[in-house]
């Protein structure tokens, strides 16, 4: 195969291809400077520390407060881009764990607000990321899940991963795809016994 006709694409082009794919397929649309957030995010935890994952995020969250104002944003941002990441892509290995995609949400969603605060007024409107991140997560939710989904991790568990991320996102695409494989997705009341 002649050299020429290899394509070679760096980390930063192929999330920035599936983000938008899965943006386009769940109808979400966001900032520019949020886009580039989430790619660069991604890319971030394709190679991520040795120990990203050794302590609790709820003791980074609270250390946080503890902590001089730069490495408070560092951990608040550990936080809150650990929980998007780990609801979106890994949404059925937290629903049968300790810790629910509910308390990631809410975690990752809070920790987002304080980045956004400590962030201050943007320049430009719409330029502060974390503030849309924190509004919308579960919307970012889904188009991680459809990136996990579509192309990171298919196989025999697909209709069980789907149904699972329904569940906590409730969303359409995926109802009617169950619906094509012939499974009517129902959830119970929260709160209420089976």
């Amino acid at each position: 195969m002649a050299r020429g006709s290899l394509v070679e694409r760096n980390l930063t082009e192929f999330f920035r291809d599936l983000l938008q794919a899965a943006m386009r397929s769940q109808d979400v649309s966001s900032t520019e400077a949020t886009e580039f957030y989430l790619v660069k995010m991604l890319e971030g935890f394709a190679h991520p520390d040795q120990a990203w994952d050794n302590r609790p995020l709820a003791l980074e969250y609270l250390e946080s407060f503890h902590s001089p104002l730069p490495h408070r944003y560092g951990k608040l941002k550990r936080v809150a881009d650990t929980s998007l990441f780990m609801t979106g892509l890994f949404i059925e290995n937290l629903h049968s764990s300790l810790v629910s995609g509910d308390y990631y949400t809410a975690l990752g969603r809070t920790a987002y607000q304080h980045l956004s605060q400590l962030s201050g007024d943007a320049p430009v409107v719409g330029a502060n990321p974390f503030a849309e991140l924190a509004d919308r997560f579960p919307d970012f939710v889904r188009v991680l899940a459809e990136i996990s989904f579509a192309a990171l991790f298919k196989g025999d568990v697909h209709t069980l991963r789907v149904y699972t991320r329904w569940m906590y996102t409730r969303s359409e695409r995926d109802a009617r795809w169950l619906m094509r494989q012939g499974i009517t997705p129902f959830a119970p009341v929260k709160g209420r016994p089976h």
